[in-house]
């Protein structure tokens, strides 16, 4: 049976903590101004309440970015994790135009080193390589998950507010959690493989709710 991983995030659970954020940054050290995962919020004031978001790429099992990359540097692993291949990205931006979600970067040139030759460049350490003009995104953590790890955010959420796990296994946790969940932007029918627990005091749908956090982010 092919393995097809995704991500279930329950937002009753989510806190907002951002504990995900800093540790999908720790562990891709992605550029200044870069937040592959981010924390987006939902305001009820009639209800004075808040929901959290966390929010990343969807890894989409039909990617329009894939399509819309002249370069071809845009691919999709076996497994359906979505990958930027940096070698072959020119930077053109036509893949951040052609994504619905909007969790397409053009890396900054800018990096925490300025000065020296960034430590992990001499571990190996290619996720941790981000080309300035390079486009960039999550990965989902695929080297953690080639090491039989789940993704930072994952394992970092002190509520477990995401369940990470392969969609084609009929028994693992992950399968139990999708008859309750909802896509983002369903309409768009790319099929993206990270999927929400919605609170039912919402008073609109997902993505109409979604408000800008100053230190983060908006939906388009």
């Amino acid at each position: 049976m092919t393995v097809r991983y995704g991500i279930v995030v329950d937002l009753n659970r989510c806190t907002g903590c951002m504990t995900c954020v800093l540790a999908c940054k720790e562990e891709n050290l992605t550029p200044p101004t870069v937040w592959w995962n981010k924390v987006l919020e939902i305001e009820e004031p009639a209800l004075d309440s808040i929901t959290y978001v966390r929010y990343a790429c969807m890894h989409c099992d039909d990617p329009p970015c894939v399509a819309a990359c002249p370069e071809k540097a845009i691919y999709k692993r076996a497994d359906g994790i979505v990958i930027i291949d940096q070698a072959k990205c020119r930077g053109r931006g036509e893949c951040r135009k052609a994504c619905p979600y909007g969790v397409i970067d053009i890396n900054p040139n800018q990096d925490y080193f300025p000065s020296a030759k960034p430590p992990y460049q001499n571990t190996g350490e290619s996720f941790r390589s981000h080309p300035a003009g390079k486009a960039g995104k999550c990965t989902l953590c695929a080297h953690r998950i080639d090491k039989g790890k789940v993704p930072a955010c994952v394992e970092a959420c002190p509520s477990k507010a995401m369940t990470f796990g392969d969609l084609n296994d009929p028994v693992a946790p992950i399968r139990a959690k999708i008859s309750r969940a909802e896509q983002l932007l369903e309409s768009q029918k790319a099929g993206p493989k990270v999927f929400y627990v919605i609170p039912k005091n919402l008073s609109k749908p997902l993505e109409e709710r979604i408000v800008k956090n100053p230190r983060m982010d908006r939906l388009p």
